[in-house]
Order: C-alpha cells, then sequence, then structure tokens
C-alpha cells in the first residue's frame, strides 16, 4: 500500500500556485518573444538603414535642376564605396511624403527635391563626411542624409524597450516568489497536524522538506511547461490569423520568430523553454528557503 502523501494532491494552496504560476510563466514567455521580435525588427531596420544614403537636390531657379542632379549622380557614382545609384521618380517621392501630406495628385506641379538613393558597400563604406563636402561644393541645393540620426533613435529605443522587458521579467519572477512563499506557508500550516505526528515519530526536518518539495517541483514545472506552450501558441496563432491590431508585419514577424534557419529556431525555443526551467528552479529554492524557516519555528 502506497503511503499517503503530506500534501494532499488537490490541496488548494497548490492549485492556486499552479494556476498562478502558469499565467506568470505565460507572460514572461509573452514578454521574452516580443523582446526577440523588437530585436529582429530593430537589427532589421538598422542594416537597411546602415546600407544606403540619400541625397536631395533641391530645385533652384538660378539653376538647371536636371544638370544638378546629373552631377550628384556622376560624383555618387565614382565614390568609393557606393555600389550603385539610382535616382527617385516623382512617384516614389509621392509615396515617401505621404504619411505626411496625404494624397496629392499634383505631386508634378510641386517644387519637390530630387532624391537619389545610393547603396553602400558595408564592408568598405565611402568616406561621408568627404562626400558631403564634394557634393555641396559641386551641386548647389544638395545635401547627404546618411540616415544616422533615425539609427541612433531606433537604437535607444530597442534598448529602452529592452529594459522595459527585463523589468517586467524581474516583477514576474518577484510575484512569483512571493506566491510561493505564501503557498508553502499555506500548505504547511494547513497540514500542521500532519507535521507533528511525523516529529514525533522521529522525522527530520529534512525528510519533510524534500516531501514537500517535490510536489512545489511537479507543481512548478507543469504550470511553466503550460505557460510556455500557451505563450508560443499564441504568436503562432498572431501569424497564421493576423495580429490584433491588424498589422501584417507584425503577424508575419511572429510566424518567422517561431518558423526559422534551424540554428535560429533552436535558440528561439531555447530560451522559450527557459522558462520552465527557471520557474521550476525558483519554485524549487523559495520553497526549500521558506519550508525550513516554517519548520524551525514549528
Amino acid at each position: 500500500m502506497t503511503p499517503a502523501p503530506i500534501i494532499p494532491v488537490d490541496a488548494q494552496p497548490m492549485r492556486t500556485l499552479t494556476l498562478s504560476m502558469a499565467v506568470m510563466c505565460y507572460l514572461a514567455t509573452l514578454a521574452l518573444g516580443a523582446l526577440m521580435l523588437v530585436e529582429a525588427a530593430v537589427s532589421q531596420w538598422t542594416s537597411g538603414i546602415a546600407s544606403e544614403i540619400t541625397v536631395q537636390v533641391r530645385p533652384l531657379s538660378t539653376r538647371d535642376t536636371d544638370h544638378e542632379v546629373n552631377e550628384a549622380l556622376r560624383i555618387l557614382s565614382t565614390t568609393k564605396g557606393v555600389s550603385s545609384v539610382r535616382k527617385l521618380d516623382s512617384t516614389a517621392a509621392g509615396e515617401l511624403l505621404k504619411p505626411w501630406l496625404g494624397e496629392i495628385r499634383m505631386f508634378d506641379e510641386l517644387p519637390l527635391p530630387v532624391l537619389i538613393a545610393a547603396a553602400v558597400d558595408q564592408h568598405e563604406p565611402p568616406d561621408l563626411a568627404a562626400l558631403q563636402k564634394r557634393l555641396a561644393e559641386k551641386v548647389e541645393g544638395a545635401s547627404l542624409d546618411t540616415h544616422l540620426r533615425w539609427q541612433s533613435q531606433l537604437v535607444r529605443t530597442a534598448a529602452t524597450l529592452h529594459r522595459l522587458s527585463i523589468a517586467i521579467l524581474a516583477l514576474i519572477a518577484l510575484s512569483a516568489t512571493g506566491l510561493v512563499v505564501f503557498a508553502t506557508r499555506s500548505v504547511l500550516d494547513a497540514n500542521r497536524h500532519v507535521i507533528e505526528v511525523l516529529h514525533l515519530v522521529g522525522a527530520k526536518d529534512s525528510f519533510i522538506a524534500r516531501a514537500v518539495k517535490g510536489r512545489f517541483l511537479k507543481s512548478a514545472f507543469f504550470a511553466g511547461l503550460v505557460g510556455t506552450v500557451g505563450g508560443i501558441l499564441t504568436f503562432a496563432l498572431m501569424g497564421a490569423f493576423g495580429a490584433p491590431v491588424g498589422d501584417a508585419r507584425l503577424a508575419e514577424a511572429s510566424t518567422n520568430l517561431l518558423i526559422a534557419p534551424p540554428t535560429v529556431a533552436l535558440a528561439t525555443y531555447l530560451v522559450f523553454f527557459l522558462v520552465p526551467v527557471c520557474a521550476t528552479f525558483l519554485s524549487l529554492v523559495t520553497a526549500h528557503l521558506a519550508i525550513m524557516r516554517q519548520l524551525r519555528g514549528t
């Protein structure tokens, strides 16, 4: 006949702890996934920004704009480190201005600057200061935009979101610690008579602690696994049916987070499944300290 466990299987504090831990692990998985999405997006955006520079040639009444544009094209084409050059037509310029000006049909009648996009060799970039000086000397109305300001803003935003995600994970861990301590005390108080009987028959605190910690170990691992799988399924649903805000790019990023090249996917899933491992470890250590402290006071 198998002896009954010290903590009943259907103990209310353990059920509450399991449910709460599952929710916290779900939120932790979402926070980790959001952090990876942000880092991937910023990496993609900054690499795209760093790989291209833009030259604007403003139309001047005293100069022939076509001549100035051709001169700017010649300078860019002969600059070391510039791999390709292309002039953007008025339609492309209109698409760039649409977020700020909306739909305007008469772009040709507006004195819009001519935009020239130049691809930069990442391994051997050009001397941007020298290029800017050369354009200023040879082309009137020309200005060079290296997009460094946007890149630095993206990096700062990513760093802020990274710190915010870390803070959220820390708060989740702190809340989980408090829950484990509360559940431990509740369980031991509810089964005080059992513990007293065990003490009377000679059971040591270490024996009781091992029996109680085993229950916490199973509950924490199960809750962590359920929460992590729930978080992964959330990203999968976002990728399959679209993000709640209707952003197709977010849905695509969610899909790419889970379906990626083997090395990238392996790292992603390893990060996700660190959640149940950390939840189990946190629960085990916290429960051990709380149990031993409680038993010494009995």
